[in-house]
C-alpha cells in the first residue's frame, strides 16, 4: 500500500511538472503580435513621409521646375531600407532565442539521455539547434519550412556582414537572394519588400509552432508510466 502511494505521488508530481513544461512557449504569441504591430507602424510612418515628400516635390516642380530639392525623399527611402534591415535582424534574433528555449525544454525532458549540447555542434546557432532538436527529439523538420528559414538567414548575413551591399555578396548569396520573391538586387544595396517580411514573419511563427508541438510530443512520451 505504501509503495503504491509513493508511486502515485511520484507520477502525480511528474505529470504536474511536465504539464507546466508543455505550456511553456518558446515564442509567445504576444511577442509576435507586438512585432507585427511594430512593423505595421513603421510602414505607416514611411508611407506618410513618402506622401508628404512627394507632395512637396510636386509643388516645387510646379513653381520652380529647374530647381527641385529631392533630398527629403532620399532620406525617406533610407529610413524605409534601414527599418526593414533592422526588422530582418530582429526576426532572426527572435528565432535564435526561441530555438534555444526549445533546446532547454527538450533537455529538461530527457535529462541524462541528452548525448551532447547544441553549443558543442559546429555551424551557425540556428542550424546547430535544429540538429540538436532533431537528433534528441527523433524527428525531421519539414524541408520547405527550413528552406524559408535558410533564405531568411542568407538575407540576415548579407545585411549583418556586408551592410546589404550587393557588390560584397558572394555568388552563392546572390544566386539565393535573386530567387526570393520580394528581394531586389537591381540597385547598389539589397532591397526588401514588405511582402517578403510578411512571409518571413509567418515562416518563423510556423517553424516555432511546429517545434513547440513536436517537443510536446516528446514530453507526452516521457509522461508514460515509469517502472518503479
Amino acid at each position: 500500500m505504501e509503495l503504491e502511494l509513493v508511486t502515485d505521488n511520484v507520477n502525480s508530481m511528474r505529470e504536474y511538472f511536465f504539464s507546466g513544461l508543455k505550456n511553456q512557449r518558446s515564442l509567445e504569441h504576444l511577442e509576435m503580435d507586438l512585432f507585427r504591430w511594430f512593423r505595421n507602424e513603421t510602414e505607416k510612418a514611411w508611407a506618410l513621409m513618402e506622401a508628404e515628400e512627394s507632395t512637396y516635390i510636386r509643388a516645387q516642380v510646379a513653381a520652380r521646375p529647374d530647381d527641385v530639392n529631392d533630398s527629403g525623399i532620399i532620406a525617406v527611402n533610407y529610413y524605409c531600407k534601414r527599418m526593414r534591415y533592422s526588422q530582418v535582424i530582429f526576426l532572426t534574433s527572435l528565432l535564435e532565442s526561441a530555438m534555444k528555449r526549445e533546446c532547454s525544454r527538450l533537455s529538461t525532458t530527457l535529462g541524462e539521455k541528452v548525448m551532447f549540447e547544441a553549443a558543442e555542434l559546429k555551424g551557425d546557432p540556428w542550424s546547430a539547434r535544429k540538429t540538436f532538436l532533431e537528433r534528441h527529439g527523433k524527428f525531421q523538420t519539414p524541408a520547405d519550412q527550413w528552406r524559408q528559414i535558410k533564405d531568411l538567414l542568407v538575407l540576415r548575413n548579407a545585411i549583418v556582414h556586408h551592410n546589404g551591399e550587393r557588390s560584397l555578396l558572394t555568388k552563392e548569396q546572390r544566386d539565393i537572394l535573386k530567387k526570393i520573391a520580394g528581394i531586389d538586387l537591381e540597385n547598389f544595396e539589397v532591397g526588401i519588400a514588405k511582402s517578403y517580411l510578411d512571409r518571413a514573419t509567418e515562416s518563423v511563427c510556423n517553424l516555432m509552432e511546429f517545434l513547440h508541438n513536436t517537443i510536446n510530443e516528446t514530453i507526452d512520451r516521457a509522461l508514460k508510466p515509469q517502472a518503479m
